[in-house]
This record gives C-alpha cells, sequence and structure tokens, in this order.
C-alpha cells in the first residue's frame, strides 16, 4: 500500500506537501529491491546513495535491530536527535536535528516481517536535503542480518548547495553511522 492508498485528512496534507515529485514516492524501495525506479531519477540530478552492513546473526539480533531502527537509536548513535514522541509510524510527521538543522520529514512506511523491517521517509519544505531515505534490516535465509540505507536526494539548503563536497561527505558519514547504530 502506498501513501496515497492510506486515508485521513491529516496523512493526504502532508503526502501533498513532500518536495520530491509524487512518481518518486517509495521509489526508495525499488531501489531496495533491485528494480529500476522511474528514469525520472536516474536523469537527474539526484545524488543516489546506497550503503550497507553485516550486523550480525541470528533471529535475535534481527529483532533487536529491527527494534533500534524503528525507536530512533541508530538515528541518536549518529548524533542526529529525532523530533519524536513514539516508534516510527506511518504518517507521522518527525524533525530530525543536526548540526544547527532542523528538517521535517513524513514518515511513509514503518513495517516489520518475519525476516525484514523498513522505515522509509521523505523530506517536507524545510529539510536541508529534498528527497527519500529507506532503512532496511533484514535476515537472510542463512541466518546473516544486514543493515541497508538507500536514499535519493539533491541539496535543497543554499549552505549544503554551495558547499555540495562536504555536504555529500557529511550525508555519506552520518548513513554508515545509522547503520553501525543499528549493531545490537
Amino acid at each position: 500500500m502506498g501513501p496515497y492508498d492510506v486515508t485521513g485528512r491529516r496523512w493526504r496534507h502532508w503526502a501533498e506537501e513532500l518536495t520530491y515529485p509524487a512518481e518518486l514516492v517509495l521509489g526508495t524501495l525499488d531501489l531496495l529491491g533491485g528494480r529500476e525506479t522511474t528514469g525520472k531519477l536516474i536523469d537527474g540530478a539526484w545524488r543516489i546513495l546506497d550503503e550497507e552492513i553485516v550486523l550480525g546473526e541470528g533471529v535475535d539480533c534481527f529483532r533487536r535491530a529491527s527494534e533500534r531502527l524503528m525507536d530512533w537509536r541508530a538515528h541518536r548513535h549518529a548524533g542526529v536527535r529525532v523530533g519524536a514522541w513514539r516508534t516510527a509510524v506511518p504518517g507521522d510527521v518527525v524533525r530530525i536535528h543536526f548540526a544547527g538543522t532542523t528538517s521535517p520529514c513524513l514518515i511513509l512506511r514503518a513495517d516489520r516481517g518475519q525476516s525484514e523491517a523498513r522505515l522509509v521517509y521523505g523530506t517536507l519544505p524545510g529539510h536541508v536535503e529534498c528527497g527519500e531515505e529507506a532503512f532496511s534490516v533484514v535476515i537472510g535465509d542463512d541466518g546473516m542480518v544486514r543493515g541497508r540505507i538507500v536514499a535519493f536526494s539533491v541539496h535543497a539548503w543554499w549552505p549544503a548547495k554551495v558547499g555540495a563536497p562536504v555536504a555529500r561527505t557529511v550525508q555519506t558519514l552520518i548513513t554508515r553511522r545509522y547503520l553501525e547504530g543499528l549493531i545490537p
């Protein structure tokens, strides 16, 4: 079910406020699944980030890593504060605080299954970036637990545009710290 399938006036209002094209909403799930997303993402100025690490092994590791994702501990580990009063819930607006900035996001997906947990959020007006980020914790048939983050973005904040190489480096470092924060 996509974000536009969810009912509720509040959800529809925020989904209309996303700062990137509607045809790219949940495009990170396509990228996670190895599927191509629309040519607009490939042909545009979007930066695609895709990082993965092994978190450990076994069902307990999967459960604990999934909890760390959904209750924002991976974000805190990276030095990022999240203005959220509960674990991740689709339709909630959260505010990401980092280095003196506050960036609002709409949670598009937050689900846990037997073998995968996913969290996806998209940027709202005022975010330093424009795009979407997906977090995934997966336990494979071999029992190995992996964390992966896929994102597409362009800089929306003028200091990030001016200092693009530095901003991209910081984004990559924070992504790696998020992944480390998933390790139970």
